[in-house]
């Protein structure tokens, strides 16, 4: 039979074996209940009444395959046409095969059947066939059901594989990018050191040529103590605000050896922003930008104030100093002079895409240089 879609028209082996199978079974069933409540009711005994019904399902295997084809024919027509040329072909074929149940009636048994008998045998006919064309649709439409469930299945096992398929690749590529961010940022971080120490021994240098070798030793001390805290955790990207100050205070004793009171500092860190997760070393460079452009050109006590607070699931950094501000001194942006802000930016953009904004502005015309740091809120636990 073929496929069970109305958009196709093929026969398959399994579908051709089905048909016959249904076929024979159903006329043999057919030829078993006639003789049973018929020909051993009226004609007990009696070879050729029972050939008869042999004979008539045997007939009617022959007449009804065509109807098979009138339905397959038919299948894409509109409902009423169907019904319509179906129900003709079923009149059509109990007619035939009622002509030829009484033919042969006739000629086995050498029986005549009355002409008025004729209506009843046509009935039974009608009634035969009309199962057959009915069985035959049912069947028909449920396999379509089965084949059109099973494309569904398949479909939406196709669009599961698809998703999940492209959900993988979305995590590996989201790993990829993790991994190279993270990478970057190592990279970035290690480029600190070597410019932050250099700066630190030339200053050591500069106070020993001084005499002040009691500074010069401080310095040192305070140095090797920002060394074992860069070098406790290499591979540490990001950790928390209260460890980026823990590491920023240790800094800033360095930086208060060489400049003694002319470096003053002031904090205003919100306590729920400590917790804030933050690229390690983030405020470390903007510090020594603005001591290296604020306090380095100038005599006079120059104070550098840092605020954070959180907004709108953001974290906001602010670092401010009174000296010269942006139009004086130029601080290197764009890798002029240095990698201090550069780095800065270049890390949180490796870390948080076009998630962030760092803004340089001036404080006033009078001077003062503005850093501003926004960036998402995203929370870890403080080390202790």
């Amino acid at each position: 039979m073929p496929r069970d879609s109305q958009n196709s028209t093929a026969v398959t082996p399994s579908h051709t074996r089905q048909y016959w199978t249904f076929q024979i079974a159903g006329w043999s069933a057919m030829a078993l209940l006639s003789y049973l409540s018929l020909t051993v009711w009226y004609n007990p005994g009696e070879f050729a009444p029972a050939v008869h019904t042999l004979l008539q399902s045997a007939l009617g295997i022959v007449i009804s395959h065509p109807l098979r084809s009138v339905g397959k024919r038919l299948w894409q027509a509109p409902i009423a046409t169907r019904i319509a040329l179906n129900a003709l072909a079923v009149i059509v074929a109990s007619l035939i095969w009622s002509a030829l149940r009484i033919q042969t009636f006739t000629w086995l048994t050498e029986e005549e059947i009355p002409v008025a008998d004729y209506g009843g045998w046509v009935f039974a006919s009608v009634i035969v066939f009309g199962a057959w064309s009915f069985c035959y649709h049912a069947f028909r439409y449920y396999r379509q059901s089965l084949e059109q469930r099973r494309l569904a299945t398949e479909a939406q096992n196709a669009a599961l594989r698809a998703q999940a398929k492209a959900q993988h690749e979305s995590f590996k590529r989201l790993e990829a990018e993790k991994l190279f961010r993270d990478s970057q940022l190592r990279m970035l971080k290690y480029q600190l050191n070597p410019h932050f120490f250099l700066n630190a021994l030339n200053s050591v240098s500069s106070l020993v040529r001084k005499g002040e070798s009691d500074d010069a030793m401080r310095m040192l001390a305070r140095i090797g103590d920002f060394l074992r805290l860069s070098l406790a955790d290499p591979e540490q990207v990001h950790h928390p605000l209260a460890d980026e100050l823990d590491a920023l205070e240790t800094y800033l004793d360095i930086e208060r050896v060489r400049f003694g009171d002319r470096l003053r500092t002031e904090f205003d860190v919100a306590p729920d922003t400590l917790d804030a997760t933050v690229p390690s070393f983030l405020l470390q460079p903007i510090f020594e930008n603005a001591i290296k452009h604020a306090v380095g050109v100038s005599l006079a006590p120059t104070t550098i104030r840092l605020k954070t607070h959180s907004a709108e699931a953001h974290l906001c950094i602010t670092v401010t100093d009174d000296g010269p501000g942006l139009n004086a001194t130029k601080p290197p942006v764009t890798g002029e002079g240095g990698i201090g802000l550069l780095n800065v930016h270049q890390r949180l953009q490796s870390a948080y895409g076009e998630g962030f904004d760092l803004r340089l502005e001036d404080v006033s015309a009078d001077g003062g240089l503005r850093v501003a740091i926004r960036i998402p809120m995203a929370r870890q636990p403080v080390t202790t």
